[in-house]
């Protein structure tokens, strides 16, 4: 071997060398390369099954409340149908009984003249009766009391709330202005009806009544609105920062009583 041919054997075996380690690099990429693949291909097929799950869970609970909701409206359509047939039934008992009515009325008017004028002044007696008493719902022009607690805070809570007593005073002077239906939000005052505290509610009828509060009546407007705006208790209630809004309508509809009078007089018994 010649001097000239060592150093390219030599430059040879040292390229061959490198190339070793390279090759070993390039596995341990292409395998690592492998890897990551494999485990994302793991995390997508994962991630499949679980939204194909959900995807199921969904479809189940959708499916489920479709049939609670077409069981509910097959329990409500039979229900509509029933009160349909008693409705129809009623109407029918209806017509028996008006018919049957008119021609007692008839034979009343024909056998017994006196009577029937009679019996029709009673009729109308008790119309008018239910009337004063406060039996019929009714309408008219008058005033609307809007009231509600202080928007400030107090240290006590006695201080800037609305009490009994201002809708007790408030309803007695309408009444003296002559007003002639009273209610408090919507519940019609009547001689039995009551207006008593409960902590931050009122009872009236029988009912919690909760701020703001509407005192609507029926009567002449003017009178009425100067009435409430001249009387001492609407100072008391200004001074206390209480909301205190009344505002003339000209059309105010007040429904009827509509609770029993029997357990409001059941202490009452008739005396000569």
């Amino acid at each position: 071997m010649t001097e000239k041919t060592k150093p390219i054997i030599l430059k040879k075996k040292f390229c061959i060398l490198r190339r070793k380690p390279a090759r070993d690099m390039e596995k341990r990429q292409k395998r690592t390369r492998l890897q990551n693949a494999s485990c994302v291909m793991l995390i997508l097929v994962l991630l499949g099954f679980v939204i194909s799950a959900q995807i199921k869970s969904v479809a189940m609970e959708q499916k489920k409340t479709e049939a609670d909701r077409q069981e509910q409206i097959a329990q409500y359509e039979e229900k509509i149908a029933q009160l349909e047939a008693e409705l129809a039934e009623n109407k029918a008992q209806y017509a028996v009984l008006s018919d049957k009515y008119d021609a007692e009325m008839k034979s009343l008017y024909e056998n017994d003249k006196q009577f029937y004028e009679l019996y029709k002044k009673y009729e109308t007696d008790v119309e008018q009766y239910k009337f004063y008493a406060g039996l019929t719902t009714v309408s008219g022009p008058g005033i609307d009391i809007g009231l509600d607690d202080a928007q400030k805070k107090y240290e006590s809570m006695s201080t800037f709330i609305v009490h009994d007593i201002y809708i007790n005073e408030i309803i007695n002077i309408l009444r003296i202005a002559g007003a002639q239906a009273i209610s408090v939000n919507g519940e019609r005052i009547v001689a039995m009806s009551e207006t008593l505290c409960l902590g931050p509610s009122i009872r009236v009828n029988n009912t919690k009544l909760f701020a703001p509060y509407h005192i609507e009546a029926i009567g002449d407007p003017q009178a009425l609105l100067a009435a409430v705006k001249s009387s001492a208790i609407y100072e008391t209630m200004l001074k206390e920062n209480l909301i205190v809004d009344p505002v003339i309508k000209e059309q105010i509809v007040i429904k009827k009583y509509n609770k029993s009078y029997e357990g409001s007089i059941d202490l009452l018994t008739e005396s000569e």
